[in-house]
C-alpha cells in the first residue's frame, strides 16, 4: 500500500455505545465482583447510617425541646392540672377516712384478710407502686378483715391515687424530660446546645472524610484489578468517555443502594435509641418534616460521596493506553 493510498483512506466515524449498554456492563461488573462491591457498599452504608443517626437523633431531641417550651399551654397539660386539682382532695379525704377507721380498731383485731386475692397484689406491692398507704400494710389487713365496708373505700383510694399519679406525671412532663436529658448528658441550655452542635458537625465531617477515603481506595483497587479488561475494551474501540461513564454508573448503583440501606439503618437505630432513653416523650412532637429533610440530605450526600470518590479512578482508567493495560499482570 502506497503513501497515496494511506492518505486517501479516511477515518470512519467512531461508534458511540448508548448509555443503556454502559448500565448493562456496570451491572454485570457489580455482580461479577460482588465481594469488592460489598466492600464499597458497606462503607457507604456505615457512613450514611452514622450520618442519619446523628441528624435524626438531633432533630428528635430538638422536637422534645420545642415540646418542653410549649407544653405548659397545651390542652394535655392543662387537663392534667385540672385532674390533679380534683383528685388531690379526693385522695386526702379517702386516706383520712381509712386512717380514722384504723385508729378505732380493737387491739385484738384479726389480720386474716387476703389482699392478694382481693386486689391481685399484696399491700407491700401496692405500696411500692403508689407510695405510702394511709396506714401500714399490717394495720390495713386488720382494718379490712374487721370492717368489710372499708374494702370499697380502699379500692376508691387506690383508683384515685393511681389516676393522681398518672396526672402528675403528665403535668410534670417537661420537668421530668429535662431531668432525663441531663441524666443522659444531653445539653439543655442554649450555650451547651451550640457547643454540642459544633462538636457533632466536626465528628460528621471527619466520618464522611474517612468514608470518602475508603471509597476512593476501593474504587482505585477496582481499577487496578481490571487493567486487562479496560485495555481489552479500549482495543475494541471503547472511548474514554465510555470508560468514565462505566465507572461512574457503577459507583452510582453502589452509592444509591448503600445510601438507602444506611439511611434506613440509621433512622431505625435513632428511633429505637430515643424511645429507649425518653419513652413516650420522644414522640410528643416528633419532627417528621425535619426528619424527611435529613433523609433527603443524606440521600444526596451519599450518592455524591460515592460518585465523587469514583471520579479520579474513572479518569485514571480512561487515560490508560491499551497496550500498557494489556501488559499489566493482575
Amino acid at each position: 500500500m502506497t503513501n497515496r493510498d494511506i492518505k486517501s483512506k479516511r477515518v470512519e466515524r467512531q461508534v458511540k455505545l448508548p448509555t443503556s449498554k454502559a448500565v448493562e456492563i456496570a451491572w454485570k461488573s457489580i455482580r461479577q465482583r460482588l465481594h469488592r462491591s460489598l466492600v464499597v457498599t458497606s462503607g457507604i452504608i456505615l457512613a450514611m447510617a452514622f450520618l442519619m443517626y446523628i441528624l435524626s437523633s438531633d432533630k428528635a431531641i430538638d422536637g422534645m425541646r420545642n415540646w418542653m417550651r410549649e407544653a405548659a399551654d397545651t390542652a394535655e397539660i392543662q387537663s392534667a392540672k385540672k385532674r390533679v386539682e380534683t383528685l388531690q382532695p379526693q385522695v386526702l379525704a379517702l386516706a383520712s377516712e381509712i386512717t380514722i377507721a384504723a385508729a378505732k380498731l380493737p387491739a385484738n383485731a384479726s389480720d386474716t384478710f387476703d389482699d392478694k386475692k382481693s386486689f391481685g397484689q399484696e399491700f407491700v406491692e401496692i405500696q411500692k407502686e403508689l407510695g405510702p398507704l394511709p396506714v401500714s400494710p399490717d394495720v390495713m389487713k386488720k382494718l379490712l378483715a374487721t370492717r368489710a365496708e372499708m374494702v370499697n373505700t380502699f379500692t376508691q383510694w387506690r383508683e384515685a391515687t393511681t389516676n393522681l399519679k398518672e396526672a402528675k406525671i403528665i403535668m410534670n412532663g417537661p420537668q421530668n424530660l429535662v431531668a432525663m436529658m441531663k441524666g443522659n448528658g444531653v445539653p439543655t441550655t442554649d450555650a451547651e446546645i451550640r457547643n454540642a452542635r459544633t462538636q457533632t458537625n466536626w465528628l460528621i465531617a471527619l466520618a464522611l472524610l474517612v468514608a470518602f477515603a475508603g471509597i476512593l481506595n476501593s474504587m482505585l483497587m477496582s481499577v487496578t484489578e481490571r487493567f486487562r479488561e479496560i485495555g481489552t475494551m479500549k482495543c475494541l474501540g471503547a472511548l474514554d468517555s465510555f470508560i468514565v461513564k462505566l465507572f461512574l454508573i457503577e459507583s452510582f448503583f453502589q452509592g444509591g443502594a448503600g445510601t438507602i440501606m444506611g439511611i434506613l439503618l440509621g433512622l431505625l437505630l435513632s428511633m429505637v435509641g430515643v424511645t429507649a432513653q425518653y419513652g413516650g416523650y420522644a414522640w410528643k412532637m416528633y419532627p417528621y418534616p425535619s426528619i424527611a429533610a435529613a433523609t433527603g440530605l443524606c440521600l444526596v450526600v451519599g450518592v455524591l460521596l460515592t460518585v465523587g470518590g469514583a471520579v479520579y479512578p474513572a479518569w485514571r482508567a480512561a487515560r490508560m493506553h491499551p497496550i500498557e493495560a494489556m501488559r499489566v499482570e493482575t
